[in-house]
């Protein structure tokens, strides 16, 4: 199976010259949070949300893009391009052919291959044993310092009965409206007291790892009134049972549970998708 067969053909992209508001604008339409950056046909860049968000003060593309991108060619063996994925903080390649774009491979789109294959062997072997919960009551303000702490990109929430009843994730964390948001309060903030003034509360593509501040602020309200219906699987669940999960209820990672019910751990895509490296 060749990058060809998995990539989304229907790539959007931005191109050279350009502007911040226009990539928030495809961000905001199509649901994205990456966009490849085209100059004359050819990839030449990609901006995130990330970019964004660590270069407030830049409007031209130019200066906000992440320059010479890893690509894969349209005819790059797809066991190759998990192994870039799985290796790197990557979430997305461009796929070119002779330089110019013709797609894009995420890993959301390999889980979904994934799930079309009945690939029965077992999830535990993916599973990260650990995984930061807290009380379904805990304010949404301190759970995102805990996430922040603890490095921490998805949060089980638990009842008074040690009960899973819900999970957080980035996704909860920070909207396209909170983006916008951030944007209009640090144009406003003096240069003298940002630093001060700016503190982590989550941010939604690449997390707590690649930001350090943020002068958005989360609720103080219980996360339980944030939380998404709590999907978990078993380490006995089928891999693809488990894409499946995780594609229908647009989730990066799956909370797992033991026989008692009890959370013991979770699933990451990015580890689902090295099942493709031993088939």
């Amino acid at each position: 199976m060749k990058a060809s067969e998995i990539m989304n053909p229907n790539v959007k992209f931005a191109t050279l010259p350009g502007t911040r508001e226009r990539v928030l604008q495809l961000f905001k339409e199509h649901g994205i949070s990456a966009v490849p950056v085209v100059k004359d046909g050819k990839v030449v860049g990609i901006v995130t949300r990330k970019d964004i968000l660590r270069k407030i003060d830049e409007r031209q593309l130019a200066l906000l893009m992440t320059p010479n991108p890893v690509c894969v060619e349209e005819n790059t063996p797809l066991k190759d391009v998990v192994k870039v994925l799985t290796t790197t903080p990557f979430r997305r390649l461009p796929v070119v052919k002779k330089g110019e774009l013709v797609g894009i491979i995420t890993v959301m789109d390999i889980i979904k291959k994934i799930a079309e294959m009945n690939i029965e062997k077992p999830i535990r072997d993916y599973i990260t044993p650990s995984i930061v919960c807290v009380w379904e009551m805990t304010p949404l303000n301190v759970v995102g310092e805990i996430m922040r702490l603890s490095n921490s990109e998805l949060c089980g929430v638990l009842d008074d009965e040690d009960r899973l009843v819900g999970i957080v994730d980035e996704k909860i964390m920070l909207t396209e409206t909170l983006i916008e948001e951030f944007i209009e309060q640090t144009k406003y903030s003096s240069s003298s007291n940002t630093d001060d003034e700016w503190s982590w509360d989550g941010l939604r593509d690449h997390f707590v790892k690649y930001f350090e501040v943020s002068v958005v602020k989360l609720p103080k309200e219980p996360v339980k009134n944030f939380m998404k219906k709590p999907e978990f699987v078993y380490p006995q669940t089928s891999v693809s049972k488990c894409a499946k999960k995780m594609i229908a209820n647009d989730l990066d990672h799956v909370p797992v549970l033991d026989s008692l019910n009890r959370v013991a751990g979770l699933v990451k895509d990015k580890d689902l998708i090295k099942v493709l490296l031993e088939v």
